[in-house]
């Protein structure tokens, strides 16, 4: 009797999305890893099978677990420390676990190198910058005169701007949506290789993008699930990496 594989049967890429670690008051529970269930549910109703991607310095585990996966998510989180990026701290800054941070720097290399599709939210799009050799603005109200507040807990929504010609404009097909954004920090300089896609009104970088299969939102597309443009979002990443599976 032929068998197949569970991946045969069932045709849905596996998609790995990376994992926070609990904050505590003073530090990390660094034995603790959270996932917000909006990002797993993301992928479920976009067609892909989420599995979640433990910390770890095992590099050759690491890589032999992205034989397996089709797409990567990096998720939201908090600050980058701007040692990453060769500045000094500013006092504004709440910093990742670095553990995380350097984690997710080995696995983004790995799965570049494997051409694993990428989907960088929030955090993760300022970390794709910084990887690729650009700079943060550490906290956006200090630093830049006349924007908008991105830290407002009672605005949380805003319009941005996506550029045509760009890979998030075949994506969103339209030129202008309001999104779900909270951040105090943005691109400052772009890295390397990318592509700015999409701006807030106030000039605020939104999206960048390393075509066909790296995108990274400053917004929270997964806190918009009834959104069909960030349906589309998503339905376009875990497209990506069914392709690269087959």
């Amino acid at each position: 009797m032929k068998k197949h594989s569970l991946n045969t049967k069932i045709k849905k890429p596996y998609i790995g999305i990376t994992c926070e670690v609990q904050k505590l008051k003073y530090g990390f529970a660094e034995f603790e890893l959270t996932c917000d269930y909006r990002y797993i549910q993301a992928i479920f109703d976009a067609g892909g099978l989420p599995v979640l991607i433990p910390i770890t310095n095992q590099e050759k585990d690491l890589s032999l677990l992205l034989d397996n996966i089709s797409g990567i998510v990096i998720v939201g989180g908090a600050d980058i420390h701007p040692k990453f990026y060769n500045e000094k701290i500013r006092k504004e800054i709440k910093p990742a676990y670095r553990g995380r941070v350097k984690f997710e720097i080995q696995l983004y290399h790995l799965a570049e190198k494997k051409k694993i599709p990428i989907l960088a939210i929030c955090y993760g799009m300022q970390l794709l910058n910084v990887i690729h050799g650009g700079t943060l603005f550490q906290d956006i109200q200090s630093e830049i005169k006349g924007t908008l507040n991105h830290q407002s807990k009672r605005n949380l929504f805003h319009k941005v701007e996506v550029q045509k010609d760009t890979l998030c404009y075949k994506i969103f097909k339209e030129c202008s949506f309001p999104v779900y954004s909270r951040h105090h920090q943005a691109i400052k300089t772009l890295g390397k290789d990318l592509k700015i896609s999409a701006f807030a009104q106030d000039g605020i970088v939104e999206a960048i993008e390393k075509p066909p299969y790296i995108v990274g939102v400053q917004w929270h597309p997964e806190q918009q699930l009834t959104d069909p443009r960030q349906q589309r979002l998503f339905r376009y990443f875990v497209n990506q990496a069914r392709a690269k599976k087959s």
